[in-house]
């Protein structure tokens, strides 16, 4: 390695040395060492010997070594320790919403080259133009090679991973339409969180159902509100892949420091923790609606975990998976967590509104989900008494002071 190189090592060794300890400033941080492993790697064959010069050119690639040196050099305290240190990539992010645009901004943090697909041109351009979504978490700059494009082939071009941000209800048409434009090759990690109504299926089976197809499918889910993962709060989420390595390559792919993935082959029960807690969110919501006290929801989290578990295992999930982030830790997040869309539900049905007019200006996986969840219930033979309690208040069959009445009042047992 030449003089001019070993300056460059000098300088790399020196932004190691200088990682923040704030993960505020991380992202800054990790800008900067990939802009110098760029300047680097486009550096032609600057600081190879002859011999290194005559191999890298015969194979039509004169910066495969200084490229193998510089992924060499990540320092073990890179965000997400050295099993994320792998090469760029290019990664898809469907959707621009408020989750789309905190995955995109995970991806963003270990220096991929993200492009998120968006339908409104404007929102596209104020991601490319200004780095900011226009629509969600505006108060947020993104990082610089997070870009956006409505043009939805385009974006998939060269894409190593796809991130499913758009709605459970709305995507296996969505994916019907599209599936020409997208790789049968290339893992979809879905984020979406909830069973698919039309045809009362976990959202993968539809997902495959609607590609007509085989294609790598992995399901991302746990305690994780946009918001905080995009202030830097460290986060823990799990990744669910039938092939393992599926699941973590997402896993490498968007693990930082403030953002652990874990990984599993447990479709299933990864994803009906993520859908069945929706609902059951809901009445969390209205404990805290009506102003029952903390005796009352942790009653209320303590039994639906046990209903969680009762149902996962009878659909072929892994119980282990419930008592986990897909399932007790992200009911624990819409229980008590501010801005749990389900929790706000069921607060607004218990002051008088309608449920019309709730869905009218958000959407609230946990209403179409209840009535899924009943019909798996049925199925299995199982009493599941939140969850019917739950789905009878949504649609309008119990109020919520006759469905605490019915809870509390029900044969006595054991636990």
């Amino acid at each position: 390695m030449d003089s001019s190189n070993a300056q460059i090592k000098a300088k790399a060794q020196k932004l190691i040395d200088s990682k923040p300890a704030d993960p505020s400033r991380l992202p800054e941080w990790w800008a900067s060492w990939h802009a110098l492993g760029d300047c680097v790697t486009a550096s032609s064959t600057s600081g190879l010997s002859a011999e290194q010069e005559d191999e890298a050119a015969a194979s039509s690639n004169a910066n495969a070594h200084w490229k193998g040196w510089w992924n060499s050099q990540g320092p073990p305290e890179l965000p997400g320790g050295p099993e994320t240190a792998q090469k760029k990539s290019k990664i898809v992010v469907w959707g621009g919403g408020a989750f789309g645009t905190a995955m995109a901004t995970c991806a963003a943090r270990n220096g991929h080259d993200v492009v998120m697909y968006v339908r409104d041109q404007a929102q596209a351009d104020s991601i490319n133009n200004f780095h900011k979504n226009s629509k969600y978490l505006t108060d947020f700059d993104l990082l610089p090679n997070i870009t956006a494009s409505t043009d939805l082939k385009t974006a998939n071009e060269n894409a190593s991973l796809f991130m499913h941000c758009l709605p459970c209800q709305l995507t296996p048409k969505w994916l019907e339409t599209n599936r020409d434009i997208i790789p049968e090759n290339v893992c979809i990690c879905s984020t979406a969180k909830g069973l698919y109504v039309e045809t009362r299926q976990l959202l993968g089976d539809a997902m495959l159902a609607a590609l007509k197809r085989p294609q790598p499918l992995a399901f991302l889910s746990g305690p994780s509100f946009a918001a905080e993962i995009m202030k830097g709060d460290p986060t823990a989420v799990v990744v669910a892949s039938e092939k393992l390595y599926h699941a973590s390559a997402v896993q490498k792919y968007l693990s930082c420091e403030c953002m652990r993935i874990y990984v599993t082959q447990d479709v299933v029960g990864v994803q009906l923790g993520g859908a069945l807690k929706n609902p059951l969110a809901i009445g969390a919501g209205m404990i805290e609606g009506m102003g029952l006290g903390i005796n009352t929801m942790s009653a209320f989290v303590a039994r639906s975990c046990n209903e969680l578990n009762q149902l996962c295992i009878a659909m072929g999930g892994d119980a282990r998976t419930i008592s986990g982030l897909s399932g007790v830790g992200d009911l624990m997040l819409t229980a008590f967590g501010n801005l749990s869309r389900n929790r706000t539900c069921g607060m607004r049905l218990v002051k008088g509104e309608s449920l019309s007019e709730i869905l009218a200006s958000t959407t609230v996986e946990g209403v179409p989900t209840a009535g899924v969840a009943v019909y798996y219930a049925d199925r299995c033979g199982l009493d599941l008494p939140i969850f019917r309690t739950a789905f009878d208040v949504i649609n309008g069959r119990l109020t919520p002071k006759e469905a605490r009445a019915a809870l509390m009042n029900r044969p006595l047992g054991k636990e």
